[in-house]
């Protein structure tokens, strides 16, 4: 289902979709929404060909370290504008601002509950080129970047649900340009919103830039978390009745062995797709503690924390390569020490960089993380870049 705020189908973005895509776009309905998604493949999808995959285990690089943001608080996540060279990046607005139409400054628990973001445009090296305010759209736990000539149009959640714990979730995707400054709101006339899965909650989205595809996570009405790939076209006309692949989101702590006692639950905090491959990333700050059989327990200690990196394989809803036995943190999912002499040290988000647009298969991935005190964090990203071929 799609709203329509300023949606016109061009006869280019028809062309672009070529092929059976065009059949599709030629025979499904804009005017009042597309159909619900289609039932679901099972499981995942043969119609994802064989890709690259990232050597979960390889060197994490140093590619930007502490560096601020518009706001001084935790980024949530990250995505880059391979094309421009640019990075976006997403966190809830700081409490204490006053902003256009704003009759007082708002609280930080205002902003949170309400789903205030405020995107930062860096540029290659971590220096702020511009911003943008968002209100009504949720947490912010992944962006799409959809370049679009000197610019990007931005894929986030909106329509912010309030949760018990005090932030708030999109039920619903948004598509917007990026414009320096503005301030956002949800209602507004120039978002273009959609619904791929009706009765869906905690909506979010990433683009693949390789392979031209947005992948959409969402809580199904079953309460089951799950990932639909669609095609970047099809997604941008409103048309989610043909996923590529859509899979159940698995359980890191659900694989036989995993140490439980010494790094609990680790939270999601981020994912994107590259062809064949869902890759997440899990974490928590230092520090962090669980309950687990009675105690209270840190999962996370400083200076080794509990992030961990995984590949998922789309076409079958498995950990890919699969897990061994007995288990093993350097395989998958993967134990990463990137960043470790943070401070603070949250993993937050993942990117996919293509150093050589010449060789848009050729990509590596950033990890993102947050440091520094409550009221003046930073960001930084490490990334690997080896890839093991088909």
């Amino acid at each position: 289902m799609i709203a329509n705020r300023n949606i016109h189908p061009s006869r280019r973005s028809m062309l672009a979709l070529g092929g059976a895509g065009a059949l599709t776009a030629a025979t499904v309905s804009l005017g009042a929404g597309t159909a619900s998604a289609a039932a679901y493949p099972a499981p995942g999808s043969a119609l994802l060909v064989p890709s690259p995959r990232l050597d979960l285990n390889s060197a994490s690089n140093n590619w930007i370290r502490e560096k601020a943001t518009k706001d001084a608080t935790i980024i949530q996540s990250f995505g880059y504008d391979n094309a421009n060279r640019h990075i976006y990046l997403v966190q809830v607005t700081q409490g204490g601002l006053k902003l256009a139409g704003e009759s007082a400054p708002v609280s930080s628990a205002n902003r949170n509950l309400h789903g205030d973001l405020t995107v930062t445009k860096w540029d290659m090296s971590g220096n702020v080129l511009g911003y943008m305010y968002l209100r009504g759209f949720g947490h912010g736990m992944s962006i799409g970047i959809e370049p679009v000539g000197g610019s990007a149009y931005l894929w986030t959640e909106v329509d912010a649900v309030a949760l018990s714990d005090g932030t708030s979730r999109g039920r619903r995707l948004a598509r917007f340009p990026f414009v320096n400054g503005r301030v956002l709101d949800s209602t507004s006339a120039d978002l273009t919103t959609y619904t791929p899965v009706p009765g869906s909650t905690v909506n979010t989205a990433s683009v693949d830039p390789v392979y031209g595809r947005l992948v959409v996570r969402f809580q199904d009405t079953d309460g089951i978390k799950k990932y639909q790939v669609h095609d970047l076209d099809l997604a941008r006309l409103g048309i989610w009745s043909e996923p590529l692949a859509a899979i159940d989101e698995p359980d890191i702590t659900a694989v036989p062995g995993w140490p439980l006692t010494t790094y609990g639950h680790p939270f999601l905090q981020g994912y994107v797709v590259v062809g064949r491959y869902l890759y997440m990333l899990h974490g928590n700050s230092y520090g962090s503690t669980e309950k687990i059989n009675g105690q209270n327990v840190v999962i996370s200690q400083p200076n080794v924390g509990n992030t961990f990196i995984s590949s998922v394989d789309l076409t079958t809803g498995a950990f890919s390569p699969a897990p061994p036995s007995p288990f093993n943190v350097n395989v998958n999912p993967c134990y990463t020490a990137a960043a470790y002499t943070l401070d603070y040290r949250e993993p937050e988000g993942l990117g996919v960089y293509i150093p050589d647009l010449a060789q848009p298969g050729v990509f590596s991935i950033g990890m993102g993380f947050a440091s520094g005190p409550e009221g003046a964090r930073l960001a930084s990203i490490y990334g690997k870049s080896d890839l093991i071929q088909p």
